[in-house]
């Protein structure tokens, strides 16, 4: 056996299972989305502590935030900087090798009092925990180093992470207030939705400016392309096994 077939057909085998995995999730997640029981927001105080729940309706905030970067007002809005940075590895034959890394060396994420809103009524949710599904409103690639762009606390932390020979690139993402939500995530004490508590059986919690189906149609299009390069990787694994036989 040809040992550096041997070692490719593992690495291809070792990301096929990284990937089954990723499946499995996208899989779980469909079911626990078809298993949850779709209510009226305004019958979500009368189910007790521990249930899940799906809702959707608009979303509402008491009092706007601004987001960071973009300065729109939003209900939830969360801040990102990402750093490239190039760096030289020396390989098995002391040659030197040129390598990038990405970073994130800065996040601000904020959320208002927020509640969903339908026509049976309405309830109070607590972001906290909760995988956010939001709108883009900034992706700045090669932005200028932030040191000194900043003000205050943030300005510190910038110029503090300001490196020569490196790249930036500003995100942000956002949910303005009175658009639609869907919301899955689980009954809290005082009739709010939230995260689900520890030991729940419940795992997911989700706010996401999609809608039920929309999300459905894009976890099974995951689902779909997670599959293909999973066999396709398996497949490749197989090939490189026979042909490193083949080759001793």
């Amino acid at each position: 056996m040809n040992v550096l077939f041997a070692v490719f057909a593992g690495i291809a085998a070792l990301v096929a299972l990284g990937l089954l995995y990723w499946r499995f999730r996208v899989k779980r997640e469909l079911g626990v989305m078809a298993a949850t029981q779709h209510i009226g927001c305004g019958a979500v105080a009368a189910q007790p502590p521990g249930a899940a729940v799906s809702v959707h309706g608009t979303l509402r905030v008491r009092s706007p935030l601004i987001a960071e970067f973009s300065q729109k007002p939003c209900a939830y809005f969360i801040a990102e900087i990402d750093r490239e940075e190039v760096y030289y590895e020396r390989d098995s034959q002391g040659r030197e090798e040129r390598r990038t890394r990405t970073t994130t060396v800065y996040t601000n994420m904020k959320y208002g009092q927020c509640l969903i809103e339908d026509e049976s009524g309405k309830v109070g949710i607590d972001f906290e925990g909760a995988k956010v599904e939001a709108i883009q409103s900034v992706h700045q690639p090669n932005a200028a180093p932030p040191g000194g762009q900043g003000a205050g606390a943030l300005g510190g932390i910038l110029s503090a992470i300001t490196s020569a020979g490196s790249t930036y690139t500003r995100k942000e993402s956002i949910l303005p207030a009175d658009i639609p939500v869907f919301l899955l995530g689980e009954v809290q004490q005082g009739g709010l939705i939230g995260k689900p508590a520890k030991g729940s059986a419940n795992k997911l919690f989700v706010i996401s400016h999609k809608s039920e189906e929309q999300r459905v149609k894009d976890l099974n299009r995951t689902a779909l392309w997670l599959m293909i390069f999973i066999v396709l990787l398996f497949a490749v694994a197989a090939a490189l096994l026979v042909w490193g036989a083949a080759a001793k």
